[in-house]
Order: C-alpha cells, then sequence, then structure tokens
C-alpha cells in the first residue's frame, strides 16, 4: 500500500516539475522575435557600397534575429541612413541597385562601412 500511495503522489509532482522546467525553453524562443524591431528609415544619404566578401544577408530589422529579406551577392546598394541597435552594432537600411527590394545590413558586412547619415 505505501508503494502506491508513493507513486500517487511522486508521479504527478515529477509531471510538474517538468512542465515548470520546460516552460522557460517556450519563453526564450520569444526573445528573438522580440528583439527584431523595425525602426523608421528615410533616405538622406546619397552614398553606395558593395558587400564585403562573397555574400551578405538583406534583413527586415537591424538585428541578427531579424528574418531574411534575401542574399545580396556583390550587388551595388543604394544607403538611405543608420541606426545603432540594442547590441550597439551599427545597420544601413539599404535598396539593391535596379530592385525595389530593401532592407537592413549589418555594417559589418559592407566594404565601406555603410551609410553616413543617421535614420
Amino acid at each position: 500500500m505505501r508503494t502506491k500511495t508513493w507513486a500517487a503522489l511522486a508521479l504527478p509532482l515529477l509531471a510538474a516539475s517538468a512542465t515548470m522546467i520546460a516552460a522557460p525553453a517556450a519563453g526564450a524562443a520569444t526573445t528573438g522575435a522580440a528583439a527584431c524591431t523595425h525602426p523608421g528609415w528615410s533616405n538622406p544619404d546619397a552614398g553606395y557600397g558593395y558587400v564585403k566578401g562573397s555574400s551578405a544577408p538583406l534583413r527586415t530589422g537591424p538585428n541578427a534575429g531579424c528574418p531574411t529579406v534575401t542574399t545580396v551577392y556583390g550587388s551595388k546598394l543604394y544607403y538611405h541612413c543608420y541606426v545603432v541597435n540594442s547590441e550597439g552594432n551599427t545597420w544601413t537600411h539599404a535598396r539593391i541597385e535596379g530592385t525595389q527590394t530593401n532592407g537592413w545590413i549589418y555594417d559589418g558586412n559592407l566594404d565601406d562601412g555603410g551609410a553616413t547619415k543617421p535614420c
């Protein structure tokens, strides 16, 4: 009798602790999405540049956690402006030459360091 009573008490406690352990993981999954901000931008910069290296992602926001719009392969980018994100990194809002495709690119991926005018 004693073993059955212990098992009846222990199983719900084990299930509850497993749920408690799993709960933070679900909260952590939203951290990347929360980090993706979409600041306003304008076009005060007349500069342009190219990706340093073979390719770099153009993103929906100025953060590595933001979704990729497209990958830029050696195309000329027309710079609009830059922002400093929550990690202290500068990102340039740019448009790919010959297209209407635009988004944010990390300045470390640009051959000349990106836009010179703030958004």
